[in-house]
């Protein structure tokens, strides 16, 4: 009986034990439930903040046929294969060529582009994906553009895109590093910290490892969700990464002071030991890397290539060699690219491509034919022939036709640095004011004569120049006057007096000069001058009239009305009885480019960062031209009877003055 009783008792401690274990398995698993809930709900919050919200819209065409764009697209930044085809990036818009390198198609503002300035490329999900410099990202099907755009940052830049699988991942200035996959937009952010990568210039991927390049912060590496971070500490020459290769276990990275290399087992290690990586050559200016079966090849901006093989063991000890090829130009802005088989270097002169040899050789249709050497257009004037004349700040003077093909190139050490173009009737000539002075051109495109500090300047720089003798009687020796950074020069060839900050200027940078009637009016970086025979009498400043900005940029007379534009004021007019008014209620405080305004004689016409504002004074009505403009940064206007010239930082436009009628 004891013994039946001692069973039972048995028989419940074992059940009570059983029930507390079913009951602490049970407790268990509702705290691992709930953990896990927690977790994923604080998964879902990280992955909900990090998802960025967009907005996606077609980006129609400019149909009107009384719009041309002149530019040039040599300067490439990125090449891709798509739809058969081979797309290339360039400051002038979009390039489609053939297999054999035949142009097929120039994409423009005009077909849709919202911009011209396109930085690179990458084919994903059956689509061309654009990265732009101002304009953020484009999406390209083959026929139609859409705008894609974050409503929570600004990217500033694009400059990095690559297509991993079934992401794209967006490398910008200013919005992180980004992946799409098609449909949702979400921030990627480095370590536990997660610190958000900027400035990115470079995006690749080696295997599971993520490679991320920066303007300034080093490199990032990420594998299995891992972050690590490498910079000058590391053993970096520079903290700007333009290169990452993977070969033989060992990581190359090129910065923009040389090459470095460490085995990449150790850079995943918990080892801070310094420095990881190793100097292999110290190159400035270096511009890129590639890796072919055998060799890295690097590349300066100037065009120099350097090869580094890599079929035997790397090491600091090795040495690059320098590799000979034909250049047909300055071949500046250079940039290695691996692609079908060949690498291609992007340069500021066009495309090339390895041939037989691995020699690189020009590939592609050129257009040095066809319109401007370079499509940042500082200053812009028409001649008596209409023929266009387009300064640069770099690259000299074009001489263009009514149809953009180009008649002469002017370019040396004095006609280089343009600020501004000046017709002169009287001598039937151009007046161009540049870094080196003021020198004048024949209607052959001959330097008739250069002026200079020699000749009585006050300094070389000279911003915009006019003739302060506006009836022309003194037409071999006309009465100039010169706005220049340290005064304004008054007079004849080896007659010139000066008026500086002594004479009563409010400051010596001057930026602008117009004569309207008897009167002198000076634009400069301290606000804006009056000049009556020759002396200073009245000076507008932010302390004693209603300018709020005293950098005057622009001047510009639009019969008898006197305007004013400033950077980052807006624009004013100053009114007969000598008060400015302005116009920032009905455009608000823009800024308006050095010497970017112009006038046909019944509107005003001023360039502004964000395109160009025209005037109509009869109506006082205001509006805005941009959609049709290769770049929003207009710098420069001028006309003819039948057309206006919008010189901007991507090229040329050339409208009807009916189109504008129509639009205004």
């Amino acid at each position: 009986m004891q013994l039946a009783l001692g069973k039972i008792a048995n028989r419940k401690i074992l059940l009570l034990v059983v029930l507390a274990l079913v009951v602490a398995a049970a407790g268990a698993w509702q705290v691992k439930r709930r953990v896990d809930q927690h977790l994923a709900e604080a998964r879902a919050r990280r992955e909900k903040e990090n998802f960025i919200p967009f907005e996606r819209k077609s980006l129609a065409p400019v149909s009107s046929k009384a719009i041309d764009i002149w530019q040039t697209h040599e300067i490439t930044r990125a090449i891709v294969k798509f739809n058969d085809s081979y797309f290339v990036a360039s400051d002038g818009g979009l390039i489609e060529l053939d297999q054999n390198g035949k142009l097929l198609r120039h994409y423009t503002v005009l077909d849709g582009l919202p911009e011209s300035d396109l930085l690179t490329l990458a084919a994903f999900n059956s689509k061309l994906f654009i990265g732009t410099r101002t304009q953020g990202m484009v999406e390209f099907d083959g026929s139609q553009f859409r705008g894609l755009s974050w409503t929570d940052r600004t990217s500033q830049s694009i400059d990095a895109l690559f297509a991993d699988e079934a992401r794209l991942l967006i490398g910008t200035r200013a919005g992180g590093l980004i992946a799409f996959d098609g449909r949702e937009f979400k921030e990627l952010t480095a370590g536990i910290e997660h610190k958000r990568l900027l400035e990115i210039c470079l995006v690749s991927k080696e295997g599971s490892r993520l490679f991320v390049g920066t303007f300034a912060d080093g490199l990032w590496m990420e594998e299995a969700g891992r972050w690590s971070h490498f910079t000058t500490v590391d053993g970096l020459l520079s903290n700007r990464i333009v290169g990452v290769a993977v070969a033989n276990q060992n990581l190359l990275v090129a910065t923009d002071f040389g090459l470095t290399v460490a085995p990449i087992a150790s850079l995943s290690s918990e080892s801070t030991s310094s420095p990881r990586f190793l100097t292999i050559a110290t190159l400035p200016s270096l511009s890129s890397l590639a890796l072919t079966a055998d060799s890295v090849v690097l590349s300066k901006d100037n065009g120099e290539i350097f090869s580094f093989r890599i079929d035997r063991e790397i090491s600091a000890s090795r040495h690059v060699s320098p590799l000979a090829w034909s250049r047909t130009g300055s071949s500046a802005g250079t940039r290695l690219v691996s692609l079908d088989k060949h690498l291609w270097l992007l340069s500021d002169d066009g495309l090339y491509r390895t041939s037989e040899g691995n020699t690189f050789s020009a590939w592609g249709q050129s257009d040095r034919n066809r319109s401007l050497t370079t499509n940042l257009v500082s200053a812009l004037t028409i001649d008596s022939q209409g023929r266009v004349w387009a300064g640069s700040f770099r690259r000299g003077i074009d001489v263009l036709n009514s149809q953009g093909m180009q008649l002469a190139h002017i370019e040396s050490e004095t006609d280089r640095e343009i600020n501004s173009l000046i017709k002169d009737p009287a001598s039937n000539t151009i007046m161009a004011a540049s870094s080196a002075g003021l020198a004048r051109f024949d209607a052959s495109f001959r330097h008739a004569e250069q002026w200079s500090t020699k000749d009585g300047l006050l300094s070389n720089a000279v911003m915009q120049v006019t003739r302060w003798d506006v009836e022309g009687e003194n037409a071999r020796n006309p009465l100039l006057a010169f706005a220049t950074s340290k005064g304004l020069s008054l007079g004849a060839r080896g007659k010139l007096r000066g008026l500086t900050t002594v004479q009563g200027l409010p400051s010596n940078s001057l930026y602008a000069v117009l004569v309207h009637g008897r009167k002198t009016y000076v634009g400069t970086l301290g606000g804006l001058a009056v000049i009556e025979d020759g002396r200073v009498s009245r000076v507008f400043k932010d302390t004693n009239s209603k300018l709020t900005t005293n950098w005057v940029t622009a001047l510009c007379a639009v019969g008898s009305r006197i305007f004013v534009g400033t950077y980052g004021g807006g624009v004013f007019e100053l009114n007969g009885s000598g008060e400015l008014r302005s116009f920032a209620t009905e455009v608000g405080r823009v800024v308006v480019n050095p010497n970017a305004m112009w006038s046909d004689g019944s509107r005003l016409f001023a360039g502004t960062l964000d395109g160009a504002l025209v005037f109509e004074p009869a109506s006082q009505q205001w509006t805005q031209v941009k959609s049709e403009l290769p770049s929003r940064n207009v710098l420069s206007i001028s006309g003819s009877d039948n057309y206006v010239y919008f010189g901007t930082t991507s090229g040329i436009a050339r409208m009807e003055r009916s189109y504008l009628q129509v639009q205004l």
